[in-house]
This record gives structure tokens, C-alpha cells and sequence, in this order.
């Protein structure tokens, strides 16, 4: 049972629904009583109809009896009377043996009926005294049916007759008697019940309304006084509060606070639809309203749907200012039926300033753990290999700001050098895969893109370059803060494993953002054997080198199928001794090479060469332009590729550290570069080039 119900019953509706009860028990006994009795008396119906019947088949017997005899003795044939004479005795007999031990047996309509046996006591002795008067009777009446009819079997079946026809019509007489009677006691004792109940469910009825209208009296005392606790709870809570019913018309009771919280005067009958068309967007207007009907529904259940309100935070504008408000939509259920939505209107400016708050902290201690557990996956003394690189590429362009007085070039010379210095850094970084330090540099070249190629800037341009400057000083000065932390014994060298761990990472990550398939082959035995400062050029080197086998040489996998290689390209990078002390990195792709027409058309494209000078350069010098400041074959520049400075880099770092630079190439088929240095850096002059 219900815990409501269980309550109403044992509660102030205990004496009312005991009443009731009663009354159905009472209306439920009667009913199946007379149901039981009504069935009864239709059986005993059909069982008067029967015995009659019986009256008639004795005289039906007798009379064919007397009419075979008076046929046969006239020398008539009398075959009709015997076979009507045969007809009553078998329906006489199994109507009789029914009536003693039930049975079922053909109605007056010709369909069979069933037949109780008969259970009073009078009516089984008269019944007795007819089965025995019956069975000489019968055996008389039998013997004139079988076969053909003879005169002495005739003469005596109508003697027979004769004599016991009229008892055994007395005794069918005494049968139906007494069966009325006892239809008519069951009959009487049928209205008896009825008369009782009738009584005792008036009875309970007065009860019922007695009971009812003390119990109506008092309710109406407890609804004035509930009407007027719910007056002064309106008058005192701090929301707002209020109905709407299933046309969205507010209601007639509403909290006193309303009005204040929305900044606005509501009446009863209002259009809610109406009220919220000033505080919401058009598309959140809609959304409220569907969500609205969507609690007016008969099957929604609103715990599943609560998370879907989109009025959980408006924000309306009033005289205060703005305020962040939230209606909270409830379904009021009488009776089983849903009537209204109770909305709840509550003020959480408050709360919503405060999870900015905590938002914006979370955010920041999420970025701030998420960089630490990044930091800490690095091995040490690659990190710290990056942050003292990148601190000394940092100070050279501070020094290059400072000392620069520009002289005619000095700028777009200045500029340029930024460029290569920011770009390598950017590098390096992609290699460790420290996104937040290529996002700086990202927006630090997008400043120096729009300063390039120009020999004069304002002040205030170069001021935005410091800036930016700045901030990568202080990014890399958190990085050694934090590796200061939690590295605390010296930090070796890099070592050969983690620079072609970084190196393999960084091409497959390039690889998936370009939709390539790359296979790396990396073999850097020797780097051990390097110095500080080589190792440190060749990291930065080899990284911009593979970025560039990838996002430049090695095609997609629908380009390489088209041309007949297989779909999955393959980048090698190998360090091997070049001689005494001087070693050589290869740098090598199979992808779609270097093709000197396709490098015209992109140098014809960037504006820089008429095409009477474009003319005088042989296909080598074509080639020996992708080393150029500002040069590239990209469509748009991105994270890797597009401004011009990758390549730029890598004849920079192999110029600071006194090594050459060849490249060897074919069309379609391959593009090797090999860069040989010493093993011990001591600067050189300008690198030596070449292609094949």
C-alpha cells in the first residue's frame, strides 16, 4: 500500500473509508448472492418446465398406448402410434433417470439442457416412488415398440396404461409442486437478503454523510487557516513564486518578492510566453516555451528531463543592473492529473560571479597541472637542453633589437634574423611537443610576417616585437623554475635514444595532422661523441629538417598509390662519421622531390623576381632558393610550414656551426639532405652548398 493512502486510511479519512468498505462489502455480497440465487432459480426454472413436461409425456404414453390397440384391433398397421408411443417413453425415461442422478437431456426447444439431480428431500421420495411404479411401466410399454406391433402385446401395454397412468401423472403433479416450492423459499430468502442490504447500505450511507459533512466543516476551518499561512508565506519567502496553467496564464496567487526579482509588474492571467519574450533571445525563447510543454505532458517524467532546462540562468536587465535569475519549473499533480507548473523564480547572481570565479581558477589549475605532468613525461636533460637553447637564441635577438640603428636593410635584415631565431625555437619545441611554447611562437611570427620585407618601422612596432619577446622570456624562465624543482642532480646530455624518441614523435604527430602515413628509420649512434653545442644545433637541425621531409616531400597516401610507390611514406635521418672528427646527419625522404618548374612558378608567384631575372637563373640556382628568407611553396602558413623560415633556419644553424650543407634530389623520387660539421664546433664562415 501506498504510504499516502496507508496514512489517509489510518488518519483523519479512517472512519470514511471504513464506511465505504463496508459498503462495498455489503453491495458486493448482495450482488454475488443474488448472482448465486438468481442462477439457482433459473436452474430450477428450466427443472419446473421439465417435470411439466413429464405430466404431458405420461398422457402422450397413455394415449398411444390406447390408439395402438384400437388401430390394431380396426386391422390397421398402427406403425405410427407405436413409433410416437417409443418417442415419449425414451424422453420420459431419461428425463426421469436425470431428475434422479443429473444429466443432460433435450430442453423444450430440442437442445440439450443439463439437468442437477434434484437435492430435496420430498422431491427424492417422489422421485423414488416414480422410478419403481416406472420400471414394470415401462417394460409393458418397451414390448409393444420392438418390432412390429402385435394385438396381444398392444392389449396389454393399453391395460397398463389404463392402470397406471394416473398415478404416475399424480406423482409428476407432486414433482412439480415441489419444485416450485422450492423455487419460490429460494426467491423469498433472495429479497430477504436484498431487503438487508438495502437497509444496512442506507444506514452506512447516513453514516458516510455524517461523518462527511463534520469532517467538511473542519476541513474548510483547516483550508482558512492554510490560506492564511500561505498568504504570509508569499508575503515573506524571497523567491518568487507563482502558477501557470496549461495555456501559460499565470495564476492569481503569487509571492511578494516576484515583481522585485524580475523588475517588473506581473498580474494574474498574464502570458508567461509573453513575460519571457523581453528577457530571452528568440531562440532561447522557443527553447523555454518547448521545454515548458514538454513538462505539460502526461508521460515526461521531469527527473529525466530537469538537465534540459534552459531557464536554469537568464540573465535580465533592471534598474540595478544585470541579474542572473533562474526558473525553476515543477509539476503540480491533483487528483492524479496534471493541473500546473509551479515556477520558482531565485536570484543567483551570486552563485553565478562565484563559479566564474572558481571556473577561471580550475581552468588555470587545470592548464598549470597539465603542463606540469607534460614537463615531468620529458626527459631531463632534453628539457634542459631546450630551455638553455632557447634562452640563448632568446638573448641574441634582445641584443639584435638593441644594437640595431637602422641603416638602409638593417631592418628587414633584423627581421629576418628574429624570424630564423623565433622559428627555431618554434622548432624545437614541436619536437618535445611543448604546444604552449609553439602557440607563443605562432603569434610572435605572425607579428614579425607583417614586419618583413620593410626598412623602416614606427616605434610602436618594434615595441609589440619586445613584447613578445618578453613573454617568451618569461615562459622559458617558468620552464627552468619548474625543472629547477623537480630535477635536482645535474643534468646530463641529452642522450641518443631520447633525441630519436622526440625526433619519431615529432614526424608521426606532423604525419597525422597532414593525413600522411610516414615511417621513420632514425639511427644517431654517434651523437654521444658530440659536443654540448653540436648536439644542440643538430636537435634543432634534424627537427626542422624532418618537418620539412614530411609537410613538403612525403605526398598522401592517394598521391603515392597514384604515382605507384607504396602508401606509407618513409623518412630516414641517420648521424655517421664524415672524417677525423667531423660527422655528417642525412636527412632523407622518398617523397615527391624538388622539381625546379614547380619552384619557378612559386618564385613567380611570391612577386620577387621579374621574369627577365627569373629567366637568367639555371635550374641549381631555382633550386638553392627554397634557403631563402621568406621563401615557400605552402598555400597558407600554419604550425609548420608557410612563412618562410624553415628551411631559412637550417642554413642559419649550419653556418653558426661551421658545417656544409648539400642537397641531392630527383623529381618523384627522393630529396636527401646531408649536413656535414665538426664534431667540435668552432664557428666558420659561410656554409658550403650543393645539389645534385
Amino acid at each position: 500500500m501506498h504510504p499516502l493512502l496507508g496514512n489517509a486510511l489510518l488518519g483523519k479519512y479512517r472512519a470514511i473509508m471504513l464506511a465505504v468498505g463496508c459498503f462495498l462489502v455489503f453491495d458486493l455480497g448482495v450482488l454475488l448472492l443474488n448472482f448465486y440465487t438468481s442462477y439457482e432459480i433459473s436452474a430450477d426454472a428450466v427443472a419446473i418446465n421439465l417435470s411439466g413436461r413429464q405430466r404431458m409425456l405420461s398422457q402422450r404414453m397413455a394415449k398411444s398406448a390406447l390408439a395402438l390397440d384400437a388401430d390394431l384391433k380396426a386391422g390397421e398397421d398402427g406403425r405410427a402410434a407405436a413409433e410416437e408411443l417409443r418417442g415419449a417413453v425414451a424422453l420420459f425415461d431419461g428425463t426421469l433417470e436425470a431428475f434422479i442422478s443429473g444429466g443432460e437431456v433435450p430442453g423444450a426447444d430440442g437442445k440439450p439442457v443439463v439437468l442437477k439431480p434434484v437435492a430435496d428431500a420430498e422431491g427424492r421420495r417422489v422421485l423414488q416412488e416414480a422410478s419403481i411404479m416406472w420400471a414394470p411401466y415401462k417394460a409393458s410399454l418397451s414390448a409393444v415398440t420392438t418390432g412390429a406391433p402385435l394385438p396381444a402385446i398392444a392389449e396389454q401395454a393399453a391395460t397398463a396404461a389404463r392402470t397406471e397412468n394416473a398415478r404416475l401423472l399424480k406423482l409428476m403433479n407432486d414433482l412439480t409442486v415441489r419444485l416450485e416450492v422450492v423455487a419460490a423459499a429460494k426467491a423469498e430468502r433472495l429479497r430477504l437478503v436484498q431487503t438487508i442490504g438495502i437497509a444496512l447500505a442506507l444506514a452506512n450511507f447516513l453514516f458516510i454523510l455524517f461523518k462527511f459533512i463534520r469532517q467538511l466543516r473542519a476541513s474548510d476551518e483547516r483550508v482558512e487557516a492554510s490560506r492564511r499561512e500561505t498568504a504570509e508565506i508569499l508575503a515573506t519567502v524571497q523567491e518568487g513564486l507563482f502558477l501557470i496553467d496549461r495555456d501559460f496564464r499565470i495564476g492569481s496567487q503569487a509571492s511578494a518578492s516576484l515583481e522585485k526579482l524580475l523588475g517588473r509588474k506581473v498580474s494574474p492571467g498574464d502570458d508567461f510566453a509573453s513575460m519571457l519574450k523581453g528577457m530571452l533571445k528568440p531562440e532561447d525563447h522557443q527553447m523555454a516555451l518547448d521545454y515548458a510543454r514538454l513538462l505539460m505532458g502526461d508521460r515526461v517524467k521531469p527527473a529525466l528531463v530537469r538537465d534540459l532546462n534552459p531557464l536554469r540562468e537568464v540573465a535580465v536587465e533592471t534598474v540595478q543592473g544585470v541579474r542572473h535569475l533562474s526558473f525553476d519549473l515543477n509539476r503540480v499533480v491533483v487528483d492524479g492529473e496534471l493541473s500546473h507548473l509551479l515556477v520558482t523564480v531565485a536570484d543567483v547572481s551570486a552563485v553565478v560571479a562565484l563559479r566564474g570565479e572558481i571556473d577561471g581558477l580550475r581552468s588555470h589549475a587545470e592548464r598549470q597541472l597539465g603542463l606540469l605532468l607534460q614537463l615531468m613525461q620529458l626527459q631531463p636533460a632534453v628539457l634542459s637542453s631546450f630551455i638553455s637553447d632557447t634562452e640563448a637564441a632568446l638573448l641574441d635577438v634582445n641584443d639584435r633589437l638593441r644594437a640595431v640603428e637602422g641603416r638602409t636593410g638593417e631592418y628587414r635584415r633584423l627581421i629576418d634574423h628574429v624570424f630564423r631565431r623565433v622559428h627555431g625555437i618554434k622548432g624545437n619545441a614541436a619536437s618535445l611537443d611543448l604546444d604552449f611554447v609553439v602557440s607563443d611562437c605562432e603569434v610572435f611570427e605572425g607579428v614579425l610576417a607583417g614586419l618583413r620585407g620593410r626598412d623602416n618601422f614606427a616605434g610602436e612596432e618594434l615595441i609589440g616585437v619586445s613584447v613578445h619577446l618578453q613573454a617568451l622570456f618569461e615562459r622559458t624562465a617558468w620552464l627552468r623554475k619548474i625543472v629547477s624543482q623537480f630535477v635536482n642532480a645535474p643534468v646530463a646530455a641529452a642522450s641518443e635514444r631520447e633525441m630519436s624518441e622526440a625526433l619519431a614523435s615529432l614526424t608521426q604527430r606532423i604525419a597525422g595532422q597532414y593525413r600522411k602515413a610516414v615511417q621513420t628509420d632514425i639511427v644517431l649512434d654517434e651523437l654521444d661523441g658530440l659536443a654540448p653545442q653540436a648536439a644542440s644545433a643538430l636537435r634543432a637541425i634534424a627537427s626542422q629538417l624532418v618537418r620539412n621531409a614530411v609537410v613538403h616531400g612525403i605526398e598522401t597516401p592517394q598521391e603515392r598509390a597514384a604515382a605507384g610507390k607504396a602508401e606509407q611514406g618513409r623518412v630516414k635521418v641517420a648521424l655517421l662519421p664524415a672524417g677525423p672528427s667531423r660527422y655528417a646527419l642525412s636527412v632523407r625522404d622518398d617523397g615527391r622531390g624538388l622539381s625546379a618548374p614547380r619552384l619557378r612558378e612559386a618564385l613567380r608567384g611570391s612577386g620577387r623576381y621579374t621574369e627577365e631575372a627569373l629567366a637568367s637563373l639555371s635550374d641549381k640556382q631555382v633550386v638553392m632558393e627554397i634557403f631563402r628568407p621568406g621563401f615557400t611553396t605552402a598555400d597558407k602558413a600554419d604550425e609548420h610550414g608557410g612563412r618562410g623560415v624553415g628551411l631559412d633556419v637550417v642554413a642559419d644553424a649550419v653556418r653558426r656551426i661551421g658545417g656544409h650543407l648539400k642537397l641531392f634530389t630527383q623529381p618523384g623520387q627522393y630529396t636527401e639532405f646531408r649536413v656535414e660539421f665538426p664534431g667540435s664546433v668552432a664557428p666558420a664562415g659561410v656554409a658550403g652548398m650543393a645539389t645534385a
